[in-house]
């Protein structure tokens, strides 16, 4: 297991995860926003990121989705790396509650 501190949060990579970045670079343009960060979220569990305004939380979660493309790393939903499943797919297994979420009618 290795920790790491992000911005002065520790988290833990475990390796039997469900969903796990490893060495996630991600940018918009030549602004780079997320750099080479590496985490793991448990598989059944309710995992909550903070942190201040423009530190990036959106950007991850988007890239953990499947939404965004990373510049480099890897993301892995169930031992597959998502860059080879259909937003479609990667959909049906991962639950995300975006920070403005928008309700279908009816």
């Amino acid at each position: 297991m290795v920790t790491r501190s992000i911005t002065g949060i520790a988290t833990k990579v475990d390796a039997a995860s469900r969903l796990t970045a490893d060495g996630v670079t991600v940018g918009y343009g030549t602004r780079t926003v997320i750099d080479g960060l590496d985490v793991a979220v448990p598989s059944g569990m309710v995992t909550t990121i903070i942190g201040p305004n423009g530190c990036g939380k959106s950007t991850l979660l988007r890239t953990l989705a499947r939404l965004l493309k990373p510049a480099s790393g890897t993301v892995v939903l169930d031992g597959e790396d998502i860059a080879g499943l259909r937003t479609r797919d990667v959909a049906k297994k991962l639950g995300l509650l975006p920070q403005a979420p928008v309700a279908p009618r009816g």
